[in-house]
């Protein structure tokens, strides 16, 4: 036997419904789903063959009918027609293990030891359902079977148990569903806060700790997100590079305190005069990177000329002396033979040509 194959057919089963795009947690559930509902038909079947041997055909047919309805709730997995295949497959799972259930104690099962099964109840409802709704179901669940071994004389029942029986069942029943629901409780509240800081995490690994400002990682991502964009709806897209003029000459004159004020003061100036679908990032030491969606070259001249004259305005004060720093800025309007480091290229090209004819200004390709 091919252990290799075989491992990969199981690993492709498993995994039928598994989307990239959805988040982890999700994607655990999808496994469980196609693992519990493999567990489940394969179980099933073999109870109902043997219940057909014993020639319990009521029972039998029962379990083949649940066998089914466990390998459905695979193939929906498969389906590409229905809006959320998971949520689907999970309830239709949830359902019908507690409609089997419900009819093993109603029976009584195989000499009366078919009850001993509704302790799978709880970890399923509670892992599809989550807290609420899974207690929600259990809750219904216990008051139904609890209907139907309670009542008078055992008449809503096809076979007999004692009161002893019947009672420490229930009781073993909920003490076992507090215990799985306590444990549900955990795993969520440690996925959620594990979540939060991987979110925290990403989020400072994406940002320029000084300025606030996206670094360059983060603007890698705006960068491929928006060119891609560009590119697919043929919109205008525009990039300006900025540098702080003699910003070395502003460190070894008034100290790096002073040039880090000035580093986050002028982003914070920068990002005050952008639009929401802009992006800023501080690209290198004393350097900005802009990212103008929808934006043609004019319109970014237009803004880098307003962004140049109000930063030559800033007053900054060493000493009680007052003294204001210039910018100069080069862009230009992605065409679409450019790559991404192309567009940057030119843009930083047009940087050192401003540079080059005296600062202070901008010049655009």
């Amino acid at each position: 036997m091919d252990f290799k194959k075989l491992k990969r057919h199981a690993k492709n089963y498993l995994n039928t419904g598994v989307v990239q795009s959805n988040d982890t947690e999700s994607n655990q559930h999808v496994f469980v789903a196609n693992l519990f509902g493999f567990i489940g038909y394969s179980i099933t079947f073999l109870m109902g063959v043997s219940a057909f041997i014993r020639e319990d055909r009521l029972l039998g047919m029962v379990l083949l009918i649940a066998c089914l309805l466990f390998f459905s709730s695979h193939l929906i997995l498969r389906s590409k027609r229905i809006t959320d295949p998971y949520k689907f497959s999970a309830n239709l799972v949830t359902i019908s293990l507690m409609m089997l259930m419900i009819y093993l104690v109603f029976t009584g099962g195989v000499k009366g030891t078919g009850p001993l099964w509704i302790y799978i109840v709880p970890p399923v409802a509670l892992f599809f359902g989550g807290m609420r709704k899974g207690t929600r179901n259990i809750g219904l669940f216990v008051l139904v079977i609890s209907v139907l071994m309670f009542y008078p004389n055992n008449e809503w029942l096809g076979t007999t148990y004692t009161f002893e029986f019947k009672s420490r069942l229930i009781y073993s029943f909920l003490t076992v569903s507090c215990l799985f629901a306590f444990y549900e409780y955990v795993r969520q509240s440690s996925f959620i806060r594990i979540q939060e800081m991987s979110q925290k995490f990403e989020k400072q690994a994406m940002r320029d700790p000084l300025s606030g400002l996206l670094n360059r990682r983060g603007m890698r991502v705006k960068l491929q997100d928006e060119f891609e964009r560009s590119q697919r709806y043929n919109n205008e897209l525009t990039v300006m590079m900025c540098d702080i003029d003699n910003f070395k000459r502003v460190n070894d004159q008034y100290g790096h305190d002073k040039g880090d004020e000035i580093i986050k003061s002028l982003g914070a100036v920068f990002k005050s005069g952008l639009r929401r679908q802009d992006s800023l990032a501080r690209w290198g030491g004393e350097e900005y990177l802009f990212l103008l969606p929808e934006t043609n070259g004019s319109q970014g001249m237009q803004l880098a000329e307003k962004l140049r004259t109000k930063i030559e305005k800033e007053q900054y004060t060493h000493e009680y002396k007052n003294f204001s720093v210039t910018v100069s800025i080069g862009l230009h309007q992605i065409v679409v033979t450019d790559t991404i480091n192309q567009a940057i290229t030119k843009a930083d090209t047009n940087l050192y040509k401003a540079k080059e004819q005296g600062r202070n200004r901008c010049i655009i390709s």
